[in-house]
């Protein structure tokens, strides 16, 4: 499951600028997909942690009626995770540029 889930934060295309994972991970919590696709701006993150969302709450729901914890805990984990492997692979913002060749 694990190497299931590195393989997709590989594959998704990186978001556009740094995200701060702590505040992914409050959304994610408290608003779930909807909140991690407008907080992105990405559409792949409404679907993904919808779909594996609605996967853990039927799983747990089974277990002992405790979906919608397993739900938020799940769609915190992936806002966590995916806005610290999109910051990892951010071109760096402070590259140092090589000076102009002085004209002479």
């Amino acid at each position: 499951m694990a190497q299931l889930a590195e393989k997709l934060f590989k594959t998704v295309a990186p978001l556009n600028g740094p995200k701060n994972p702590q505040l992914a991970c409050a959304i994610g919590f408290l608003f779930g997909g909807v909140g991690l696709a407008i907080y992105f701006r990405s559409v792949v993150d409404l679907f993904v942690p919808v779909a594996i969302t609605i996967a853990g709450v039927v799983a747990y729901s089974a277990l002992g009626g405790f979906g919608w914890f397993a739900g938020a805990v799940i769609a915190a984990l992936y806002g966590y995770y995916r806005a610290q492997t999109s910051n990892q692979r951010q071109p760096a913002a402070s590259e140092p540029h090589s000076p102009a060749p002085a004209a002479g």
